[in-house]
C-alpha cells in the first residue's frame, strides 16, 4: 500500500518524539485509545532510574518514548516497537511497574509516608508496534484492564480524593493488522493508518492532522531536517547490521543449532547495532553545533549518560 509519506516514518523515534511534545496531540491520542476524559496533560522526561542489585550503590536508567501527565494526576507511558522482541510485553510491564512504584517512593521523600498509598496515581500505557505482538488477537487495537475473570467486572481502587479506578491499564496498536476493510471505530483507525504511514480513509481529527503535518519535511528547521536524515540513514545502516547478523547466525546456526546461532547472532547484532547507532548520532549532533542538553533531549539520554559514552 502507498506510504503516506515517503521519506519519514511518525515511528521514528526522532519523529515520534517530536509528535508527542505537543500536549494536544498526545491529549487527543491517550483519550481516543484508552477511551478517557482527557483534558490536559504535560509531557514529562521519561528517564526512569534504578538501583543496581550489585555491591556498589550505583544507578542506571531506562528511557521510555513518551511520558504524560494527564489533568487527574494519572500518568501514560507511550512506547514504540519498530522490530518484534519476545520479551517486549515483560520488558513493558516493567516500565509500567517501575512507574509506580518510583511514584510512590518520591511521595516518601517528600515525608507523606502515611498518605502514599492514598496518594498513588495510575500508571497506563499505550504500546504502538509495527509487528503483531499478539498473534491470537483480530483487532488491531485491544486494551487489557484488571478485571474479575467470571464477571469480567472491572477491579477499581480507591485513591486520592476517593476517586475509584482501574490502577492497570494497557492498550497495544499492532500496525501491521490493520485492514481498511475491518470495522475499527474512527477514533482508533485515523491513529492506525497515521503510525502506519498509510492514506486516510476520512478526513483525520485536528489533533491528527497536525500531527502529520510535523512530517512534512517544509517544516522542518534546517537543524531538524540534518538529524532525521542522519537518522534515517543510522536506521538503514542498524537494518543493514541486523542482517548480517542473522545471516551470520544461520551460518552458524547450521553447525550448532539454528535456534541458538540466531539467537547469539542476533542479540550481538542488536547491541552492536544500537551502540554504534546511538554513538554515531550523537557526535553528529554534537558536529553540527547542537548543545548537549539538546542532544540530551532528543535522545532521552542525561547529560552524564552522554559524557559516558563520548569518553
Amino acid at each position: 500500500m502507498e506510504k503516506r509519506h515517503k521519506h519519514v516514518s511518525p515511528t521514528l523515534d526522532i519523529m515520534a518524539k517530536k509528535i508527542f511534545s505537543l500536549p494536544e496531540v498526545t491529549v487527543a491520542f491517550i483519550r481516543d485509545i484508552l477511551d478517557l476524559d482527557v483534558v490536559d496533560a504535560q509531557i514529562l522526561e521519561g528517564t526512569q532510574l534504578h538501583k543496581k542489585d550489585f555491591d556498589e550503590d550505583e544507578l542506571f536508567s531506562t528511557s521510555v518514548d513518551v511520558r504524560a501527565k494527564l489533568n487527574d494526576g494519572t500518568e501514560v507511558i507511550i512506547e514504540i516497537q519498530v522490530r518484534k522482541q519476545h520479551y517486549f510485553l515483560n520488558r513493558f510491564h516493567y516500565y509500567l511497574a517501575n512507574q509506580l512504584v518510583e511514584n510512590v517512593q518520591q511521595l516518601r521523600r517528600q515525608g507523606q509516608t502515611h498518605k502514599m498509598y492514598e496518594q498513588m496515581e495510575p500508571v497506563y500505557g499505550i504500546a504502538i508496534l509495527e509487528k503483531t505482538l499478539l498473534p491470537d488477537e483480530e483487532s488491531p487495537i485491544n486494551t487489557y484492564w484488571m478485571a474479575n475473570s467470571r464477571t469480567g467486572k472491572p477491579l477499581y481502587s480507591y485513591y486520592k480524593d476517593g476517586k475509584r479506578q482501574n490502577l492497570l491499564q494497557i492498550a497495544f496498536l499492532e500496525l501491521d493488522k490493520y485492514n481498511k476493510d475491518k470495522h475499527i471505530k474512527d477514533e482508533g483507525r485515523q491513529w492506525l493508518e497515521f503510525f502506519g504511514n498509510l492514506p486516510f480513509s476520512k478526513e483525520p481529527s485536528q489533533a491528527v492532522t497536525h500531527a502529520d503535518s510535523l512530517l512534512d519535511s517544509s517544516s522542518w528547521t534546517q537543524e531538524e531536517k540534518a538529524m532525521i536524515d542522519e537518522r534515517i540513514r543510522i536506521q538503514e545502516n542498524y537494518d543493514m547490521t541486523m542482517e548480517t547478523a542473522i545471516d551470520e547466525a544461520r551460518e552458524e546456526g547450521l553447525e550448532q543449532g539454528l535456534e541458538q546461532g540466531l539467537e547469539r547472532g542476533l542479540k550481538q547484532g542488536l547491541e552492536r547495532g544500537r551502540y554504534e547507532g546511538q554513538l554515531e548520532l550523537i557526535r553528529k549532533m554534537l558536529s553540527k553545533g547542537l548543545s548537549l542538553e539538546v542532544v540530551s533531549d532528543v535522545t532521552g539520554l542525561s547529560v552524564e549518560e552522554l559524557e559516558t559514552l563520548l569518553s
